[in-house]
């Protein structure tokens, strides 16, 4: 009777299996390569549809359901604290907003309103116009609810200027910058929140001669940091030092002594 060996041996075609699995994690990584690469290269408007459809693979390949969530994979980031007040600006500019006059803009810990150049200035010009009262008092309600920093930033265009008012057009710059700024000073915004800046022709939103208007322009730049007022000092009343008069008073022997003693 023949013995059966209780030793196997191993078949070669084992030995390389794990290249299988290699390959196949290494196929998946470079999809993965392929579609982040993909959304990054695409426009913004199909961006989302892309992260939808992702974050439902993932969740599908984890296994989550809808009775056990997990935190999201795809999280965007979070809400800024400038959001609620982007959301009020948006109400109270409404119609300026629409007809483009206004622009909003959030980017980083600043919050900036971008009004067009002939909407407060005309050409050449620092003298806030007619229409700068109602604009500027649109935002008073929503810049006095809180004591957030306000940037005032003046902006000029590639024309050159000199003449007995203005120097150049960083002077330019400056004097509308700083129009905006004495008005907000006027409608009792705490001088300690409000700071002034000024680029002249050096940062244009546009380089064409019908683009001129936009560079003619201020901009209020609203930080998420918050001036805060200054504790008032204690006080208390002065104590008033007893009154001493002069008192005349004879001497035993003779004569007088005037002194303010009252003994």
């Amino acid at each position: 009777m023949r013995r059966r060996s209780l030793i196997r041996r191993p078949h070669s075609a084992g030995l390389d299996r794990w290249l299988v699995s290699y390959a196949d994690y290494m196929t998946l990584v470079f999809a993965l390569f392929v579609v982040l690469y993909a959304i990054h290269a695409s426009r913004s408007e199909v961006q989302q549809p892309l992260l939808d459809g992702m974050q439902q693979a993932l969740v599908r390949l984890v296994g989550v359901g809808p009775d056990h969530p997990r935190p999201d994979l795809l999280a965007a980031e979070p809400p800024s604290t400038l959001d609620p007040l982007e959301r009020q600006l948006h109400r109270q500019l409404a119609p300026l907003l629409e007809r483009q006059l206004v622009e909003l803009e959030q980017e980083g810990d600043w919050l900036t309103l971008r009004f067009a150049g002939d909407l407060l200035f005309a050409g050449g010009s620092a003298l806030l116009g007619p229409h700068s009262e109602a604009v500027l008092g649109a935002l008073l309600p929503v810049l006095a609810e809180d004591n957030r920093y306000l940037r005032v930033r003046g902006y000029a265009d590639s024309v050159p200027v000199s003449n007995e008012l203005y120097a150049s057009n960083w002077q330019l710059s400056a004097e509308r910058a700083r129009a905006v700024l004495e008005w907000l000073l006027r409608a009792d915004i705490a001088a300690p929140r409000l700071a002034l800046e000024a680029f002249g022709e050096f940062r244009p939103l546009g380089q064409g001669r019908g683009e001129r208007a936009l560079n003619r322009r201020v901009e209020i730049a609203i930080s998420t940091e918050q001036w805060q007022p200054p504790a008032p000092l204690p006080s208390r009343p002065l104590t008033s030092a007893p009154e001493r008069r002069l008192r005349v008073f004879e001497l035993p022997g003779g004569g007088i002594r005037i002194s303010t003693a009252q003994d």
